[in-house]
């Protein structure tokens, strides 16, 4: 067995017994979260299609504001039942960090991730698309990349800390944040360039790579004056630490999952708080609050996660895992049942 496989089936960490909500309490409230929105993104938003809303010019506010005043019920339902949706992820990303820590088998974790990302992206296309769709990939898939990224942290931490080449390594995750960061931040980087030039640039290509090096070269000197206020070793960790972070969400933005990047950087923000339940909840919300202000809502999760007792409950390993395709499944049929596709 190689190393990789030994650290993947490496879990330890011992629970807190107290009373209080368990995992599966918390299992419960996201999966009733998670099927209050998708029964409002599925069967709503195809209702609102129906009555043609697709059709309605945005800019003409007569036809617009007739629509929502003979939709208005239905409209406020809508709104009310994707807020609650909210809920979900950052309790899922919650679970996956604590199971990660306490995990007899990595391995096999990260395999049952990658089978039902698999199993769930047909009816994943078919409840929200109506058929097979590449655009978007399901939630599974950026939970398990988000998995990979927490083992590579444990990798760097425990395998690579004492190699000659984690230097190296550091610099490239200096060089990646730099790319990563300049890519988050175009719309604005646009903003200021036209306002400068008094032009669109014309080649975005060759201005992203340019402002891309300048900023991974000020990642650079941070690095540097990391390494003479603390040491190599720990500044080199941490860098490197954003080379597997830059490489997960690049990853997940590619696949174009559910969350996309900001999803994979919520569970690394939250894995790096992991030590106190109440900070790791809190820093996914204010991540996932940056991406989306509407993601607010998350911060109710502390209310949970406040009273979550560390301990497992009623043995639910797969329900989530199987429940996700098949609510997909079941909220398909009713659009179709119902004429609704």
């Amino acid at each position: 067995m190689n190393s990789v496989t030994k650290s993947l089936n490496n879990g330890s960490g011992i629970r807190k017994q107290r009373n209080g909500i368990t995992g599966s309490s918390l299992k419960i409230i996201a999966i009733i979260s998670m099927l209050i929105d998708h029964s409002a993104a599925v069967i709503i938003d195809r209702i609102f299609i129906m009555k043609g809303l697709d059709k309605i010019d945005q800019s003409d506010l007569q036809l617009l504001g007739d629509f929502i005043g003979e939709n208005f019920g239905l409209i406020l339902s809508y709104g009310l039942m994707r807020l609650i949706g909210r809920l979900a992820f950052p309790i899922f990303c919650f679970l996956l960090i604590e199971g990660f820590i306490y995990t007899s088998n990595r391995l096999k974790y990260a395999i049952r991730l990658a089978i039902f990302a698999l199993i769930s992206e047909f009816p994943f296309d078919l409840a929200f698309y109506g058929s097979f769709n590449n655009n978007h990939q399901n939630v599974f898939f950026t939970l398990l990349i988000g998995l990979l990224v927490m083992q590579g942290f444990y990798l760097i931490k425990e395998k690579v800390i004492n190699k000659k080449w984690l230097p190296f390594m550091a610099t490239a995750g200096a060089m990646a944040a730099g790319f990563a960061i300049t890519y988050f931040f175009m719309n604005i980087i646009s903003f200021i360039y036209t306002i400068i030039r008094g032009e669109e640039a014309h080649n975005w290509l060759k201005v992203y790579l340019i402002i891309s090096i300048i900023v991974g070269l000020i990642m650079l000197v941070v690095y540097i004056i990391m390494i003479k206020k603390n040491s190599l070793e720990v500044s080199s960790v941490r860098f490197a630490d954003l080379l597997v972070l830059v490489a997960g969400m690049a990853l997940a933005q590619v696949l174009r999952t559910d969350y996309s990047a900001f999803g994979v950087l919520t569970i690394a923000i939250m894995y790096g708080y992991r030590k106190s339940h109440i900070k790791s909840m809190l820093a996914g919300c204010i991540t996932l609050t940056i991406m989306t202000f509407v993601e607010a809502v998350t911060f109710f999760n502390l209310l949970f996660i406040r009273a979550y007792n560390g301990k497992r409950g009623l043995s639910l390993k797969y329900i989530f895992y199987l429940f996700y395709p098949a609510h997909l499944l079941l909220l398909y049929a009713i659009c179709y049942f119902v004429n609704l596709l």
